[in-house]
C-alpha cells in the first residue's frame, strides 16, 4: 500500500524539487497553475523515472512521483472573500380564486400588448409596479412578470395540485440586499395576494451555493484536472486561449453541477463590478475565483429541503456534502481516491461551512443605493462625449457638453423618458411608487378581488 506523505513531508519535497527545477519552473505560478509545465510538443509530462540513472529507485510511490505537480508555497495568500446563496428558484402552489378567468384575460391582454417590446410597465393602486413581458417559461408557464426582486412565471392553472403554478427566480442582487431569504418569500406571497391569489405552500426548486476566494495566479486547467476527485464523470471547460475561465463538473441539468470560474472576468462582462467590490470589502477586483454548486430539486428532496426554513437549517449540510463526498481537490497520492489527501486550498473551501450555519449566517449586507452608483455610466458618457467632440471639432468639454445636451434634449420625449426610466428602475431592482392615477381595467378587477377577499359587496 502506498504511504501518504504528511503535510510537512509534502512541503519539504516540494521545496527540494522546486529548487532543483528552478530553471524550468521560473515562469510558473506556484499555485494553482503549478501543475507540470506543458512541453513544447503539447503533451503532458508524465513524470516517469529516469531509467538512465541506475541509482534511482524505480519503485517510488505514487506520492513521491506527483509532488512536483502540487506546490503549495502560496497557500497562505489565498483569501476568503464571501459566500452565500446567489440563485434561488422557488415554486409556489397558488389558488387564484373566483376571478381567475377575468385575471387571466387581463394577463393575456398585457402579454399581447408587450409583443414587440422589451416589456411594459404596469402600474395600478394596491399592486407594486412591475413589468409584464411577452414571453413565458416553457413548457408550463405562460406569463412572465418582473418585480424589482424577482422574475415571476405564472401558469394558466387556477389551482395548483401536483406541481406549482407560479415559479419565482430571485435576482442575485435581491439575495444580497437587506432582506433575508425568508423575507423575500413573504414578499412574493404578498404580491401574489395583491393579485387575488392564495399561497398554499412553496417548495425550493433550485439553490446555488457559492464561495469566493482571491487566488494569486488563478487556477489552471492542469491543476484542476490532476487534483479533482468526485462522483460526476462529465466535465467541461471554457478557455480564453491558454487560460482557464470556467471548469464545469456534472451535466447542465444534473442534480448537482459545480462551476469553478473566474469571477473577476464575469463581473466585468455583466457590469456588476461595483456591487461585488462592496460585498468583498475590497477595491481590487482581480484574481477572484468562485466555487459554485448548482443544486436542483432531486438533491434538495434527498435532504428533505422543501421550504425556505428547511434550507436555512440545512444549507451547511448541503455545502459539506457538495465539497466533501460529491467533489473535492486532492493530491494524487493514493490509488484509492477516497484516501487521497485533501489539498489545502480545498480545505479552505470546505471550511466555508461555518458561514452557512444558523449561528453565523452567510449574508454580507451592503447599502443597495450605494451599490447602484452612476460611476460606470458617467465613464461611458465621457467616452461618447469625446467621440462627439472629435466629430464636431469642438475640443472644449463644457462647450461640447452644452452642444450635445441641446441635441439630446430636443430628441427626448419627456413622457417616454420618465416611463422608460421608471421601468429601468425595476430592472435594476429599485422599487418605485405607483404614479398612475387613471382608472384601468386592471384597477376595476383589483377592486373586485379585494372586495371579494374582504367580503364587501362590489359597487
Amino acid at each position: 500500500m502506498n504511504r501518504k506523505l504528511s503535510q510537512t513531508e509534502r512541503i519539504n519535497v516540494d521545496a527540494r524539487e522546486s529548487a532543483s527545477n528552478s530553471v524550468s519552473f521560473q515562469n510558473e505560478n506556484a499555485f494553482p497553475s503549478a501543475a507540470a509545465p506543458t512541453p513544447v510538443d503539447g503533451k503532458a509530462d508524465e513524470c516517469l523515472p529516469d531509467k538512465s540513472n541506475p541509482s534511482q529507485d524505480h519503485s517510488e510511490s505514487m506520492a513521491e512521483s506527483v509532488t512536483r505537480h502540487a506546490l503549495i508555497s502560496e497557500i497562505d495568500q489565498i483569501e476568503y472573500l464571501t459566500s452565500g446563496i446567489d440563485s434561488l428558484d422557488v415554486g409556489f402552489y397558488v389558488s387564484w380564486g373566483d376571478h381567475w378567468k377575468e385575471l387571466r384575460s387581463l394577463f393575456d391582454l398585457c402579454k399581447e400588448n408587450a409583443q414587440g417590446t422589451e416589456g411594459n410597465l404596469i402600474e395600478s393602486p394596491g399592486i407594486r409596479p412591475h413589468i409584464f413581458f411577452a414571453g413565458g417559461k416553457a413548457p408550463n408557464y405562460r406569463y412572465h412578470v418582473r418585480f424589482p426582486e424577482y422574475h415571476c412565471f405564472i401558469a394558466i392553472t387556477q389551482i395548483a395540485k401536483q406541481s406549482p403554478n407560479v415559479y419565482v427566480s430571485f435576482t442575485s442582487e435581491a439575495l444580497h440586499w437587506e432582506l433575508s431569504e425568508k423575507e423575500l418569500i413573504e414578499l412574493v406571497i404578498r404580491d401574489i395576494e395583491s393579485l387575488g391569489g392564495y399561497v398554499a405552500q412553496h417548495k425550493i426548486s433550485r439553490c446555488d451555493l457559492y464561495a469566493d476566494f482571491r487566488i494569486p495566479g488563478g487556477l489552471s486547467l492542469d491543476f484542476v484536472r490532476s487534483h479533482k476527485v468526485g462522483k460526476a464523470q462529465k466535465t467541461n471547460q471554457y478557455m480564453d486561449g491558454d487560460f482557464l475561465e470556467t471548469f464545469y463538473v456534472g451535466a447542465k441539468n444534473s442534480p448537482i453541477q459545480l462551476r469553478l470560474y473566474n469571477k473577476s472576468v464575469k463581473i466585468k462582462q455583466d457590469e456588476s463590478e461595483e456591487r461585488w467590490l462592496l460585498l468583498w470589502f475590497t477595491d481590487d477586483p482581480e484574481n477572484v475565483w468562485r466555487i459554485e454548486f448548482q443544486i436542483r430539486r432531486d438533491i434538495l428532496k434527498e435532504f428533505r429541503i422543501n421550504t425556505i426554513d428547511d434550507l436555512r437549517h440545512q444549507k451547511a449540510d448541503l455545502w459539506k456534502y457538495a465539497t466533501g463526498k460529491w467533489f473535492s481537490l486532492r493530491y494524487p497520492d493514493n490509488e484509492n481516491q477516497s484516501r487521497r489527501t485533501i489539498h489545502p486550498f480545498w480545505e479552505k473551501v470546505q471550511g466555508c461551512v461555518q458561514y452557512f450555519g444558523d449561528e453565523s449566517g452567510s449574508k454580507r449586507f451592503y447599502d443597495k443605493k450605494k451599490a447602484q452608483t452612476i460611476n460606470w455610466h458617467v465613464k461611458r458618457i465621457e467616452n461618447l462625449l469625446i467621440s462627439c467632440a472629435a466629430i464636431k471639432n469642438n475640443y472644449d468639454p463644457k462647450s461640447c457638453l452644452t452642444e450635445v445636451s441641446r441635441h439630446l434634449l430636443s430628441s427626448v420625449n419627456p413622457h417616454e423618458f420618465k416611463a422608460k426610466a421608471r421601468k429601468k428602475s425595476i430592472e435594476l431592482g429599485i422599487e418605485i411608487e405607483s404614479e398612475n392615477e387613471s382608472v384601468t381595467d386592471f384597477d376595476d378587477l383589483y377592486k373586485k378581488i379585494i372586495s371579494a377577499k374582504r367580503g364587501v359587496p362590489n359597487e
